[in-house]
């Protein structure tokens, strides 16, 4: 369906040999012998071997046979069962920069423990680097590989975070994950999560405004939010957004930030300028032909027939799809409550069926009739090249 940080965010590379291994061989780097020295002394010294992942050239991991010898493989917690090793994995990798190995809700304390869809996929991306031939279990061996990821040299880690990100798009998994565990597919954020809904985002400006948080106001920041974390394929924290606001005088009264902030937040990610337009100005069937083909579109919402809002609203337009003869876009809205939308289960409102109450189908049509402003992301968010950083093997043990 959809799924998407800062221009910093650099692709990932990591290989390893392919080698068969017998459960679990590398390949040989033992030195050469005296007799192929001489003559390899007189030609150009060989260039380090790389392996193919998902059609591109990286360099492997290398281990160890010796360390293959001292560590277990083939049994332990596997996709979809829960551990206390799961838990200490989570948590090392999660405060991993701006290589997200491990998301913010993958770490919520109602999965910290499970072994899913994502962390299955960085297992399989490991395995591939290192040449090991087994179905992802969280064993002994995969344990020490997951616990070396954050110590390897940043090009490596690179790597394989490319390969990591390109597979979970390919998937349709990479973005959220639900709070039982299921990926979403896309970047969700609520500014009425328990996890920061409470966030202090005051207005001093404003007397009925001095006491907000981020339940109140912030669905212009939490929308931003969602966007660079779908174009950066990583869960962005949207508290460090709401406290640039405030810091930079960007809190106005009502909508928390106004249109043109967008274009402000979209610089400090790295993304492309994005084209405001408003009421009058708003193409939608070019609206709907960009977010069709990959863009993706905040829309700023006002009372009215529509009610979206008892005030002003911002939401996310994340995809968009054709059902039974209907054209709906795939709607984030920050504020979970359908109790807000009169059109609910009608012809131009449902329920895609992700499990998560704040994402909707609604028709373009239904959009447009209350929409002050539509701000436009160009670019495919699911676009994401492989490229490798590395410029040699890394050896492990």
């Amino acid at each position: 369906m959809c799924k998407r940080l800062p221009a910093a965010l650099l692709a990932v590379c990591l290989v390893l040999p392919l080698a068969a291994c017998s459960s679990r061989e590398i390949p040989s780097s033992s030195a050469p012998s005296s007799s192929s020295s001489a003559s390899s002394a007189a030609s150009e010294p060989e260039a380090p071997a790389t392996v193919q992942i998902d059609g591109q050239a990286f360099y492997p991991i290398l281990l160890s046979q010796q360390l293959l010898d001292s560590l277990d493989s083939g049994e332990g917690t596997l996709p979809g069962e829960r551990s206390e090793a799961v838990s200490q994995i989570k948590s090392l990798l999660a405060d991993g920069g701006e290589l997200e190995f491990v998301s913010h809700s993958q770490s919520r304390p109602e999965v910290l423990d499970l072994f899913d869809s994502h962390l299955e996929t960085l297992v399989a991306t490991l395995y591939d680097f290192c040449g090991i031939s087994q179905e992802p279990v969280l064993d002994e061996l995969t344990r020490y590989l997951l616990e070396a990821l954050p110590t390897l040299p940043e090009t490596m880690r690179q790597d394989v975070y490319a390969v990591y990100k390109s597979r979970m798009i390919a998937a349709g998994i990479d973005g959220t994950l639900l709070r039982d565990g299921e990926s979403l597919g896309l970047y969700y954020m609520a500014q009425t999560d328990p996890d920061w809904a409470q966030y202090p985002f005051p207005n001093p400006e404003s007397p009925n405004e001095v006491d907000d948080t981020a339940i109140d106001r912030s669905c212009g920041v939490m929308s931003m939010n969602m966007v660079a974390s779908s174009y950066l394929h990583r869960e962005l924290d949207p508290t460090w957004l709401i406290d640039y606001v405030l810091d930079n005088g960007y809190r106005i009264t009502a909508s928390g930030v106004d249109d043109t902030f967008m274009a402000v937040a979209a610089q400090l990610f790295g993304l492309e300028e994005p084209e405001l337009y408003y009421r009058d100005q708003v193409d939608w069937d070019y609206i709907r032909e960009q977010v069709a083909d990959g863009a993706m579109a905040i829309v700023h919402e006002t009372p009215g027939s529509a009610n979206f809002t008892p005030a002003q609203h911002y939401m996310v337009l994340a995809d968009y799809a054709e059902l039974d003869g209907t054209g709906y876009f795939l709607v984030s809205d920050p504020y979970q409550s359908r109790a807000r939308y009169w059109q609910w289960g009608t012809a131009a409102m449902g329920d895609p069926g992700l499990g998560e109450e704040g994402v909707i189908y609604a028709t373009p049509a239904l959009m447009a009739e209350s929409a002050s402003a539509v701000i436009l992301f160009q670019g495919d968010r699911d676009a994401w090249p492989l490229a490798c950083s590395s410029t040699q093997p890394v050896e492990l043990g």
